[in-house]
């Protein structure tokens, strides 16, 4: 089975219109400081090939289980799913609810042809800059189920396109046509409860829950946790309130495609989190830069205590201007066996 380095830790839920502009963080401690260990990037396994363009099982009730490639490697996860495009493929995907545009490798999206869907835009990171092409897909699939006719942005991102690595990022542009999704990382399987619908449409958030839950994802289990759905087009976001120990509520980003949560320096600095002598290689969407690893200690969502774990501590720049403090990765989701990300409901299923 092939093997694809680690992806972004930051959110692209705009790589089209917003400037990323993230910094890497200095492991800080007192006179004499130990040596800090850079951690290699490390690499995830991609769906295999074999499936092709199917893989997509009927359920009872119009549902659809669809096979899921979970990987887990030093601590850190990712997801991602088989994708065909005008027949040709399968390109791998990473499942990617932290990016409200669906992304496909420029090079890819060159070699199939996809016509230019309107004018190109500049993305910047750390020391970088790279041009964002919106393209339009017409006949596409994921793991065998058609999906509807979009928009996609072609971009040139690290890690992303090159020899053993993903294709392309699927995002809550597509996800959240479902209304919900069940991300099962214990069975490797992605769940949709009935057909795709119409893309998220607004430009006011909404905080859940609302409504009954999605009985046929959840299974009548699960710990309900608010989830905040921005649905703006093409900058949809789902985000959920943290708390560090006994601090205030911090606005993470709900992201399936961070294969590890991050925290911005300024809240590690506010709620003095335990620093360590060890940070990790990673990408932004055009570099990659060394963030330092500091210990969460006690945290929480509302209703859940997590899993104390070490996360990343960077700067997010002027994410952090649009209320953002942090990202909840895979690697603390997957600790519950199965997520559910109800779109339509505003709520977070922990399993």
């Amino acid at each position: 089975m092939s093997r694809h380095r680690g992806w972004a830790i930051v959110a692209l839920a705009a790589i089209a219109t917003c400037v990323l502009a993230l910094a890497a963080a200095a492991v800080v401690s007192g006179p004499g400081p130990p040596a800090v260990r850079v951690e290699p990037e490390v690499q995830f396994a991609l769906p295999p090939t074999s499936l092709g363009c199917s893989g997509s099982t009927q359920l009872p009730g119009g549902g659809v289980r669809l096979p899921l490639t979970v990987s887990t490697v030093a601590g850190q996860t990712a997801e991602s799913v088989n994708v065909c495009i005008g027949g040709r493929g399968p390109f791998p995907f990473v499942l990617d609810s932290g990016a409200g545009e669906s992304t496909i490798d420029a090079k890819l999206a060159k070699r199939l042809h996809l016509g230019e869907a309107g004018p190109s835009s500049l993305f910047a990171g750390v020391g970088c800059t790279g041009t964002a092409q919106p393209v339009q897909v017409s006949s596409w699939s994921m793991d065998g189920l058609a999906l509807d006719p979009q928009q996609l942005t072609a971009a040139t991102l690290p890690q992303i396109g090159g020899k053993g690595e993903p294709d392309g990022l699927l995002g809550s542009d597509v996800l959240g046509r479902f209304g919900a999704v069940r991300v099962d990382f214990a069975a490797g399987t992605l769940t949709l409860p009935g057909a795709e619908g119409a893309p998220l449409s607004g430009t006011a958030s909404y905080t859940g829950p609302v409504g009954s839950p999605p009985t046929t994802l959840t299974q009548g289990g699960g710990t309900t946790v608010p989830l905040t759905v921005s649905p703006v087009a093409g900058d949809i976001s789902l985000s959920v309130e943290v708390r560090f120990h006994n601090g205030p509520q911090r606005s993470f980003v709900v992201d399936t495609g961070s294969s590890q949560s991050v925290v911005a320096s300024s809240v590690a600095r506010s709620e003095s989190l335990p620093s360590t002598n060890l940070a990790q290689r990673q990408a932004t969407v055009c570099s990659t830069i060394t963030v330092a690893l500091v210990h969460s200690g006690t945290w929480s969502v509302p209703g859940q205590v997590l899993y104390p774990q070490l996360v990343g501590e960077t700067d997010f720049g002027v994410i952090s201007a649009g209320g953002t403090e942090g990202l909840l990765g895979s690697d603390q989701l997957r600790r519950y066996g199965w997520v559910v990300l109800d779109y339509a409901g505003g709520r977070l299923v922990l399993g």
